[in-house]
């Protein structure tokens, strides 16, 4: 679209005055123009470009996110204009194209890429949102990773104290009408969790993780929930509405009765520390986070400013390295007074050259960026144990962030250097260098992972086991009291895509947990069994001699034993089965 295009094109201006600066440096210096290989290649290594590249990678990591965002307020508030309750009006391109353009302009990577910049869970944040349009209270704690929302910031509120989880998904819409979506003092939103439009999360509730608050729902106050049966969450307490036996609709709670406003109850102890200043340690301001974010991305969240003398200041772009590297083999020493035009260079040679030097630089700056994750994790963390970490209580939760930031150095753009290496033995010696405990011919995220456990040094995996792009989390964050529990995860394990287990699990020998599905926090999953759902469980138990059987072997069916749960049936994967036998299959399984 012309919106959205000119939005990004606004935001590439300050990179493109650098680099205008830069290409038009030879002729401010010499009025020449490149009449061959050679002079091309004097102009790519003088030394006085080095500062141009440089400042091209500073403006687009730092100037840049501010620039597009700057940009796509201007548009929200111009030309988008303030999101209403109520029906959508389908005649109207004009009105479906507003909703597009809002969820299109703050999509999550748009959104991370200026929450990195003001430091993840703070104050600034909330100061966005609000210049979006949505009503965000004091306190609230942001996710690591900016939620996925639909865009209709004018109908979200957000009130003190509230607790946010990384990959949380907010709607505000449907395809008939738009509902306001409320989170009332105190609330918890944990990781992966949903809130439909019209959801009200009462004061104190919280959304475990996966969990989904169905369209118009109020969930009362005190209130615990847990993942989706059949698209109902889990009630585990009942908080306040002791007596509820039916689902309260969010029609029927009148809006300017709920309570927004924090007060001791609420009060998380991340507020405590930042804001309120009642740490036992001392904890950086929301300010000093903005001006490290900012110092360690100067080189595009790539390789961090203050890293760069250690590491020979190599910098963010390898292609002034390998130019200069590539001339060296061409036109030999010293560099300062090289005549370029006594050497006959032609096109093949000067390309190949310079692509074996480029894959050799790259590979270099891949080795580096490892060292430099792996030391800042052992220097801001050390080795974790077992425990109780708030925010008012231990320095764990700041020194978290901060490595966090480190970690940015492994990103290629939108690429993670780890997504290089994913289900290779190169992945396992990483988890390994950060203090995980693996063992033998394990596959690790052969399909990527989103995220990569966060906490290898709280993970033991034995022999042969398969983690598929799936979530192992060692610690929890309810109401802000953070927690780590180690997690065990036994021989010949197989974690399906998008499953997820929490701290505490312990998953015995040849037991598998299916695509989406939640093994709660100190579950045990025993041995040779197959577990399914949020929250997971047992759907049957199997013998592992069939494991052996040659292709077309067969077995009884007295062999599988099933679960006592009828909801979710089993079928054999060995067997033959009707068309209607293998639908049934790929619905439920």
């Amino acid at each position: 679209a012309p919106i959205t295009f000119i939005v990004d094109a606004i935001s590439h201006i300050p990179a493109v005055l650098v680099l205008f600066a830069l290409i038009t440096m030879h002729y401010k210096q010499k009025d020449t123009t490149f009449h061959e290989i050679n002079s091309l290649m004097e102009w790519l290594c003088d030394p006085k470009r080095i500062p141009y590249y440089i400042g091209v990678r500073v403006v687009r990591s730092v100037v840049a996110p501010f620039f597009y965002m700057g940009a796509a307020i201007f548009v929200k508030r111009i030309i988008i204009g303030k999101f209403q309750e109520g029906p959508i009006d389908h005649s109207s391109q004009w009105q479906l194209m507003r909703h597009w353009l809002a969820a299109r302009l703050f999509s999550r990577d748009k959104m991370q890429d200026v929450t990195n910049l003001l430091g993840r869970h703070y104050e600034p944040i909330s100061m966005l949102y609000r210049l979006l349009g949505a009503q965000v209270g004091k306190r609230v704690f942001w996710p690591g990773h900016q939620p996925v929302f639909s865009g209709q910031f004018d109908l979200l509120e957000i009130g003190d104290d509230v607790v946010f989880g990384s990959r949380t998904v907010i709607i505000c819409s449907s395809m008939e009408r738009c509902e306001k979506v409320i989170f009332c003092a105190g609330a918890n939103v944990s990781d992966n969790a949903i809130i439909m439009p019209g959801g009200i999360v009462g004061k104190n509730t919280v959304l475990a993780s996966n969990t989904v608050c169905p369209a118009g729902r109020y969930l009362p106050e005190l209130s615990i929930w847990l993942g989706s049966n059949g698209g109902e969450p889990l009630l585990l307490e009942t908080g306040v509405e002791l007596n509820a036996t039916e689902p309260i609709m969010s029609n029927a709670i009148k809006h300017g009765f709920l309570p927004m406003e924090g007060d001791k109850t609420t009060l998380r102890p991340f507020g405590r520390a930042v804001y309120n200043r009642e740490a036992t340690h001392f904890v950086w301001y929301p300010s000093m986070m903005i001006i490290y974010n900012i110092s360690c991305s100067e080189y595009d969240d790539y390789l961090q400013h203050i890293m760069q003398c250690l590491v020979c200041s190599i910098p963010r772009s390898t292609f002034v390295v390998f130019s200069a590297d590539g001339a060296i083999i061409l036109y030999g020493l010293p560099g300062h007074g090289r005549k370029f035009d006594r050497h006959d260079v032609n096109a093949e040679k000067l390309y190949g050259t310079l692509l074996m030097v480029y894959v050799v630089c790259h590979a270099i700056r891949f080795f580096v960026c490892m060292i430099v994750e792996v030391c800042a994790k052992w220097i801001f963390l050390g080795r974790r144990k077992e425990g109780q970490f708030n925010w008012d209580k231990s320095p764990y939760g700041q020194n978290w962030e901060l490595y966090q930031v480190i970690t940015r150095i492994r990103q290629f753009n939108r690429v993670s250097t780890l997504d290089l290496i994913t289900g290779s033995p190169y992945l396992v010696w990483y988890f390994r260098s950060l203090g995980a405990n693996i063992g033998k011919n394990c596959c690790l995220y052969p399909s990527g992972g989103d995220p990569f456990m966060p906490e290898p040094d709280l993970v033991d995996i034995g022999d042969g086991c398969v983690v598929d792009n799936a979530s192992i989390v060692a610690h929890l964050n309810t109401r802000g009291n953070f927690e780590l529990v180690r997690i065990r995860v036994d021989n010949n394990v197989t974690l399906r895509v998008r499953s997820r287990i929490q701290q505490g699990v312990h998953c015995e020998s040849g037991s598998m947990l299916l695509e989406k599905s939640l093994a709660l926090t100190g579950e045990v999953m025993e041995v040779n069994s197959v577990w399914q759902g949020a929250p997971a469980s047992r759907v049957f138990t199997y013998d592992e001699k069939f494991l052996d059987l040659p292709t077309g072997g067969s077995f009884d069916d007295s062999d599988i034993t099933e679960s006592k749960s009828e909801s979710i049936p089993f079928f054999p994967l060995t067997k033959d089965y009707s068309s209607e036998d293998e639908i049934n299959m790929y619905i439920y399984v």
